[in-house]
């Protein structure tokens, strides 16, 4: 039986990285007594495929892993024995049967987020109609947004504006998912308030075409704000695979309920 989980991460959690976090859900996948697919050989470990490793503090509610079972139980029950295994910090919201034999990695096409801000510079003051303004002169009406992209190797060229699916200034951070999501939020000294804006957008996360969502908004405030004014805060919202053309979340198309 082959499914994908949908997990949230969140609180102290978004400080662990990637490799930390296969770990973890490797020893609550023992703990839970589901019939795990294991590997063979000497040392065998779950057989595991996520399908997009997310940066150190970032928080999401889109992150999505895909396991196989030795056996078939409902997914209902799947999601609550593993809910039962989970810290604070990560949420099992869904489990769904899947068809494919893709790997989560390999389907990825594109993803969502929501991009807040720290201010830094009190003298610098990121507004909706800024942005707003920004988004239409930089990319909605414009034909290119070439930067130049840095590796550990080499650095190139890149267009950003084919790999910018939407984008669009909202009002504020919706408050449900930041109390949910970022509770600490004005601690950490971060701008979510009603009258604070935040940037939606859908972008490429191919690996031939990652667009990390910190430099598009580095590209797009750049002519009015350094490095030194603001922070960026990130929150992935889902994640897209390609279907008939479109693009449709990794929660849709070949899963069902079971």
């Amino acid at each position: 039986m082959d499914i994908r989980i949908r997990f949230s991460k969140f609180g102290p959690v978004k400080y662990i990285g990637h490799l930390d976090l296969m770990r973890y859900f490797q020893k609550a996948l023992r703990r839970s007594d589901l019939p795990i697919t294991y590997t063979k050989g000497f040392s065998p470990h779950p057989v595991m495929s996520f399908a997009a490793p997310l940066g150190v503090g970032i928080t999401s509610e889109g992150e999505y892993m895909d396991i196989s079972l030795e056996e078939e139980i409902e997914v209902e029950k799947i999601r609550d024995i593993l809910n039962a295994q989970m810290a604070y910090g990560i949420e099992i919201i869904s489990v769904a049967k899947r068809s494919s034999n893709k790997k989560a990695m390999a389907e990825l096409a594109a993803a969502s987020y929501i991009v807040f801000f720290k201010r830094i510079n009190g003298d610098i003051r990121i507004d909706k109609d800024l942005i707003s303004d920004q988004i239409d002169k930089r990319i909605s009406n414009a034909s290119s947004l070439v930067v130049t992209k840095e590796t550990k190797k080499s650095s190139r060229q890149v267009d950003l504006i084919p790999l910018i699916y939407q984008i669009s200034c909202l009002n504020c951070f919706p408050v449900d998912k930041r109390d949910h999501y970022l509770p600490d939020w004005e601690h950490n000294g971060f701008l979510l308030g009603e009258e604070d804006p935040a940037v939606y957008m859908k972008v490429s996360a191919r690996s031939s075409d990652n667009l990390r969502p910190e430099l598009l908004m580095k590209t797009l405030l750049q002519p009015y704000a350094d490095e030194e004014a603001y922070i960026p805060g990130i929150h992935r919202l889902d994640v897209f695979r390609e279907d008939q053309g479109g693009l449709v979340s990794f929660g849709e198309g070949d899963l069902s309920n079971g």
